[in-house]
């Protein structure tokens, strides 16, 4: 995909925009291979951000989230050491939608902040800030440039069915429950297929990163 020139937003915490990196947000469906990719990235150098990381930590005994999803979830959510049973509540998740957005609403707005206090301390040219769930630029604000990790849906089906050991109706499911491949699609500023094989995956990774600093140098 052409490059576009970069878009700059202003930001929402005291940090001057001019102080903070350039920001490619890197998205793409569940299975789709985003930690591949960004574990290329930081091959390279690239500091990476990853909201995944953050969400694990933020729910974490004694955190206010994890507290606040007992409330909202029961006490079955928590196993007897009082961690998050991360796969009852992935289930619970897939199949009911108002579940997922009470979820989104407890942790989203809590991610978004460390994850802006994140980016504010990196000091190199650009950083990565993977977004799994990313479907629209205004949800963080700074992201210049949005990279979309992509593949066909029935690749997706094949590697969840793999890797957790899903049925494929559960790995539909699991499809089903995020944003589809067009709607990913349609935000994309640059899109790495990732259906090919890993070096050519690395390559394109390569050609990306002189990209994108070129990208913040003209910022």
């Amino acid at each position: 995909m052409a490059l576009r020139a970069a878009k700059t937003f202003v930001a929402h915490d005291p940090v001057s925009v001019h102080s903070l990196p350039y920001t490619v947000a890197l998205t793409g469906g569940i299975a789709s291979g985003k930690t591949l990719v960004s574990d290329e990235f930081a091959k390279l150098g690239v500091p990476i951000i990853d909201t995944d990381v953050i969400a694990h930590e933020i729910v974490r005994p004694g955190r206010a989230a994890l507290d606040e999803i007992l409330t909202s979830f029961g006490p079955d959510i928590i196993d007897e050491n009082g961690e998050l049973r991360r796969s009852e509540l992935r289930k619970m998740i897939f199949s009911d939608p108002d579940a997922r957005k009470k979820l989104e609403s407890i942790l989203h707005p809590k991610i978004r902040q460390k994850a802006g206090k994140a980016i504010a301390r990196v000091s190199s040219a650009y950083c990565i800030l993977v977004i799994p769930l990313l479907v629209e630029r205004s949800a963080y604000p700074n992201i210049d440039r949005i990279l979309v990790v992509d593949v066909e849906p029935e690749t997706q089906i094949r590697r969840l069915m793999f890797r957790d050991g899903s049925s494929r109706a559960q790995a539909k499911q699991a499809l089903a429950s995020q944003a589809n491949r067009e709607q990913r699609l349609k935000i994309a500023d640059d899109v790495l297929d990732n259906s090919v094989l890993p070096e050519q995956a690395r390559l394109e990774v390569a050609r990306l990163n002189l990209e994108y600093l070129n990208l913040a140098k003209a910022s």
